[in-house]
């Protein structure tokens, strides 16, 4: 198959899947869009086993932020976004993935996939141990500081949220390695990979992320203005580094310990 003819696939396969995530409310308009370019370019350039990995991740993770709604919405108020995911919430998590795969087509390297199902696995196990932790009976702590947080605060971890974690990254292994001869060797590599993109996630969150705490309330939040309308003030982290900031990060680091693993498990 041509490439030509291998991106129309992989177009035609994104915005059905785009457009499915649109009408279920899982992806905002802006966010469908971006899901189709960077759909388009794993399907097209990777294959079959690319497309089953990001398509097992976004239908996985929204399934997910449905479960436990009121529970969760404590930490809603908190982080900076809906479970709605925005262009920039798409390309903060499928951004590295879709460059992996271009770069897959023009190169054809054995350790791209590794790399992607690195990214892949660490995005997945952010969104599960922030989903399925969100709903831990024992409050979080701090990763740095090891302190009592407020759920949805950034940085904050529960034994759940990193169990959740490693149960992400495994799944995303074992459907990367469903058609593999090397399926353990992916399995594993997912989990390793996925556990550590989380752990990376939140210990960037707990120090470079930037934080807001409402001098009205007390309550840490990741908007500028709270939700009941007064001005917040930055208590720590780096201007412009926000909740998608350090997702793109993260993605990134899980990719590099893919490809690492890759060459030494």
């Amino acid at each position: 198959m041509s490439l030509i003819s291998a991106l129309f696939l992989g177009f035609t396969a994104a915005v059905l899947i785009a457009l499915a995530g649109y009408r279920a409310r899982a992806l905002t308009a802006d966010g469908a869009l971006a899901a189709i370019v960077a759909g388009t370019l794993v399907f097209g350039c990777g294959g079959f086993r690319w497309a089953a990995v990001m398509v097992g991740f976004f239908v996985l993770s929204s399934a997910l932020s449905r479960v436990g709604k009121r529970r969760k919405r404590s930490a809603a108020q908190i982080v900076e976004k809906g479970s709605r995911r925005d262009a920039t919430q798409v390309l903060a998590n499928g951004g590295i993935a879709a460059l992996l795969a271009f770069s897959h087509q023009l190169s054809g390297s054995e350790v791209l996939f590794p790399a992607f199902l690195g990214t892949m696995a660490a995005a997945t196990a952010d969104t599960w141990s922030t989903e399925i932790g969100g709903l831990s009976r024992r409050p979080p702590r701090s990763i740095v500081s090891g302190k009592i947080v407020a759920p949805g605060v950034s940085g904050g971890v529960t034994l759940l949220g990193l169990f959740a974690a490693a149960l992400g990254g495994l799944t995303i292994g074992g459907i990367g390695g469903a058609w593999s001869a090397n399926a353990f060797r992916l399995l594993i590599l997912g989990m390793i990979a996925g556990l550590a993109g989380s752990l990376f996630d939140s210990v960037l969150g707990a120090s470079i992320q930037r934080t807001y705490r409402c001098p009205a309330c007390g309550t840490f939040t990741e908007h500028p203005i709270h939700d009941c309308g007064t001005m917040t003030e930055a208590v720590r982290g780096i201007p412009f580094v926000n909740n998608d900031a350090v997702n793109g990060l993260t993605t990134l680091f899980g990719a590099i310990v893919g490809a690492v693993l890759f060459k030494i498990l």
